[in-house]
């Protein structure tokens, strides 16, 4: 079984201590200082976190009213029938135009499959139709009447299809820089990995007790093929089981700020608790679905959802921070919040709600020195969200002249997953920086250091930090501090560039608008892609704090499996 630890968070033993590399300095006397960064409010919108809408089957943009939430990821369903031809056979041709189109829209997908969708036609693959299935179970619950059916789940020819098909999944898009989340799904309505009514205990519904889930055996066996397909991307479930905690899944509740808190047993904290599940936010990421009726009402004040009142005395939470706290979650759909959308205060309330879920990243300090043709770069960044921000995408450091030219880049690899909130890490670069450019020498002296976190998906949203100065000098990049000259003695002489005069600083793009090339060549960009385990050569931090006397230290990893 592959290792998935939990993020190890080192506590400072004094208070206010803080571990922070600091850069190199060019003389025994010389010490690069530390700038203080401006901070300002959580964006409203950031990548792989806040609501979303569901993406239109047909590739084209979701329908939202004007002054709507800006958002940065869209929500689709597949049947698995768009994909399985036959046994052991695929076309992803459906699936990669709907990842496509959204895509082109600069927005990354959360997607599911499922076999069997109340209203909807089924998605069990017609082969195993064809071979004899059993596709009596008809129901009319949930207005399905008798549309779809649930199939038999125990039938070796059915999970012989599902395992196949899920490793199928994993060597097409695991790591796919369009796709944000998958949500395990296949079982049960929806792919909600569940069938109630029919769980095996009588009601009207169900009047013989009949119970369509598969044996806890194969829904395991289903959890471990997940896991073994998928490396880079995350996966989520909708409950908590052994099973799924032995392989360190997310999660998604697709009932929340309803039945999210702990206070009614059969609440998602609850299951989360029974599992000692409560910190799997740590290593892997929560969402779900606002529940649908408490869409267009939950930010009212007095709350004037239909019912609330007496479903309140049921148990009922109709509480949005508090949930999104309690489970820490990064992403929520929330069709209507687009479609019908929120005005004045509702609408100041749910911008709040979009911005507390998942990471926000705040920049505290920065240094930035160069002596001779090498720089370093080093940034303190905290965490004050409420979940890390997961995808180990890299971070791009970068050198700006004053005229607003890049003179150099360096790409590092990123420790924001190990960031854990409440918690700070450093980003260290080293840049080299040309002695020569179209023939004139470097404008060493005037050089500003700014940082970015690069979207691996191409037109993606950048991450917007939390600080004054994002997009100031370059479009998606954070500014950071002026690059102290450690050797004046023996720098190049400035020469006056033959460029055009600065332009504006850049407006803060909208969400979904792409962050621009640097003006000079950058260094290449590793491979990158959506990772489970946030480990990252920087993710090692280490410190000494001289202490009473005793050197004290401090040190957080983050491994790989």
């Amino acid at each position: 079984m592959r290792r998935f630890p939990r993020f190890a968070v080192a506590l400072a033993a004094t208070a206010g201590l803080t571990c922070a590399a600091l850069p190199a300095s060019a003389t025994e006397n010389d010490t690069v200082k530390w700038t203080a960064l401006e901070a300002a409010d959580a964006p409203i919108a950031n990548p792989l976190k806040g609501f979303f809408p569901f993406a239109p089957e047909d590739g084209s943009a979701p329908k939202a009213v004007d002054g709507a939430l800006s958002y940065t990821m869209e929500w689709a369903y597949f049947p698995v029938n768009a994909v399985v031809t036959g046994r052991d056979t695929y076309d992803f041709t459906k699936v990669d135009a709907l990842l496509d189109a959204i895509a082109a829209r600069g927005d990354q997908s959360a997607i599911r499959f499922y076999l069997d969708y109340p209203t909807r036609p089924t998605g069990v693959p017609q082969y195993l139709i064809d071979a004899g299935i059993d596709t009596s179970r008809s129901y009319t619950v949930f207005d399905n009447n008798n549309v779809s059916f649930s199939p038999d789940y125990n039938d070796p020819a059915v999970q012989e299809m599902l395992l196949h098909f899920v490793d199928a999944l994993g060597k097409k898009y695991d790591g796919d820089p369009r796709i944000g989340y998958i949500t395990a799904g296949l079982i049960g309505f929806w792919g909600e990995d569940h069938t109630w009514p029919m769980n095996g205990e009588k009601s009207a519904d169900n009047p013989k007790g009949e119970n369509w889930m598969p044996s806890d055996e194969f829904r395991a066996s289903l959890v471990a093929a997940w896991d073994k397909a998928f490396d880079k991307t995350f996966v989520q479930y909708r409950l908590p089981t052994s099973a799924t905690k032995e392989h360190h899944m997310g999660y998604h509740d697709d009932s929340f700020a309803y039945s999210t808190l702990d206070n009614v047993d059969w609440h998602f904290m609850s299951h989360m608790k029974n599992q000692n599940e409560t910190d799997a936010w740590q290593s892997a990421p929560i969402g779900g679905e606002v529940y649908p009726p408490l869409q267009t009402c939950i930010f009212s004040q007095p709350l004037n959802c239909a019912g609330a009142e007496a479903e309140r005395a049921q148990g009922r939470n109709f509480d949005m921070m508090g949930s999104i706290k309690a489970t820490h979650a990064t992403w929520l759909i929330n069709e209507k919040a687009f479609t019908v959308g929120y005005q004045g205060d509702d609408m100041k309330r749910a911008e709040e709600a979009n911005a507390a879920m998942g990471y926000t990243l705040q920049a505290t300090k920065a240094a930035a020195s160069i002596t001779g043709n090498d720089a370093t770069v080093s940034v303190e960044i905290a965490n004050t969200g409420v979940a890390p921000f997961y995808a180990s995408w890299p971070i791009e450091v970068s050198l700006v002249d004053g005229v607003g030219s890049t003179v150099a880049s360096q790409i590092v690899e990123s420790p924001l997953p190990s960031i854990t909130p409440g918690t700070t890490g450093t980003v260290t670069a080293h840049v080299t920086v040309p002695t020569a450019r179209g023939g004139a020498r470097a404008v060493a002296d005037e050089l500003t250091a700014t940082i970015r976190v690069v979207n691996p998906l191409p037109n993606g949203a950048p991450v917007l930090f939390a600080n004054r100065d994002m997009n100031t000098m370059l479009p998606g990049a954070l500014t950071l501090t002026a690059v102290q000259r450690m050797d004046a003695t023996n720098a190049p002489s400035p020469t006056p560039q033959e460029t055009a005069a600065p332009s504006d600083p850049a407006s803060s793009p909208a969400p979904s608008s792409a962050p621009a090339a640097a003006s000079a060549p950058q260094a290449t960009q590793p491979t990158t892609s959506l990772a489970r385990t946030g480990t990252n050569a920087l993710a090692s931090l280490v410190c000494i704090a001289a202490m009473a006397g005793a050197g004290t230290f401090l040190y957080r990893r983050a491994h790989r499996r």
